[in-house]
C-alpha cells in the first residue's frame, strides 16, 4: 500500500481566528461573568415565555430553594406581581438548567 503526504495551505481572514474548543466554551462561559439576565435574556435563551418558568420552576419549592439569592443560588425573585425586578446570574442559572432540564421537562 502507498502512503501520500499533502500539504494543504489555508488563508485565514484578517478578522478570524482559530481557537481550541476548549477555550472557545471558556470565552464564551466568561462572556455572562459580573453580569446578570434579565427575564428578556432567559425567555431569549431558552425559548420559553416567563409564564412556563414560573410554573414549571420559580415557583416550585423544591427548586425555589436551589435558585433563589437568598439561599445563596442564581435567582433574584421579584417582589413585584409582574416580574420586572427579576435577575438571574447567568453561570449559576446555566448550571442550574444543565443539571435539573431533564427532570423540569419530565415533570
Amino acid at each position: 500500500m502507498q502512503t501520500i503526504k499533502a500539504t494543504v495551505v489555508m488563508e485565514i481572514p484578517e478578522d478570524k481566528v482559530i481557537i481550541d474548543r476548549i477555550e472557545y466554551e471558556q470565552l464564551k462561559y466568561d462572556s455572562d461573568s459580573g453580569t446578570w439576565w434579565t427575564t428578556a435574556d432567559i425567555t431569549d435563551r431558552y425559548h420559553h415565555k416567563m409564564d412556563w418558568f414560573k410554573e414549571k420552576i420559580f415557583y416550585i419549592p423544591k427548586y425555589k430553594k436551589i435558585l433563589s439569592d437568598e439561599n445563596g443560588g442564581p435567582v433574584h425573585y421579584s417582589n413585584n406581581e409582574n416580574g420586572r425586578h427579576w435577575s438571574f446570574e447567568p453561570n449559576g442559572f446555566k448550571q442550574f438548567m444543565a443539571n435539573y432540564f431533564p427532570e423540569i421537562n419530565r415533570g
